[in-house]
């Protein structure tokens, strides 16, 4: 079995939702790798977390911001093994660029620069 590096598939995810122009792709992204980690459906992570669906999918389609996202969604990210402070700097980074205009559009393209960010 091939390991994953859960930061860079984490990062793959907020470009997607950052093209697709998400609010707060970063976040997003969290979001769905801190219920992807439990392996749950959304109805299950949303009852297990004390969420209402809604909520959940808010933020997992970068709608809330960091600050934001409710606590039981940051306690599960924290227990995902990704680099939260990374990826802070890069919805940080982003933010101070507007939307797009240094970002990869697509998992290729990071690849193709992956220091590009």
């Amino acid at each position: 079995m091939t390991s994953v590096d859960r930061t860079s598939l984490t990062e793959h995810f907020a470009r997607r939702l950052r093209s697709g122009g998400a609010a707060h792709p970063v976040a997003g992204a969290v979001a769905i790798a801190a219920r992807a980690s439990r392996r749950m459906s959304l109805a299950e992570f949303s009852t297990d977390a004390g969420l209402a669906d809604e909520e959940l999918r808010a933020a997992e389609a970068g709608q809330t911001a960091f600050a934001d996202l409710p606590a039981a969604i940051g306690a599960a990210a924290e227990s995902t093994g990704v680099d939260l402070l990374s990826l802070a700097d890069l919805e940080s980074r982003w933010r101070s660029t507007g939307p797009a205009s240094h970002g990869c559009a697509t998992w290729s393209d990071a690849a193709a620069r992956p220091n590009s960010e």
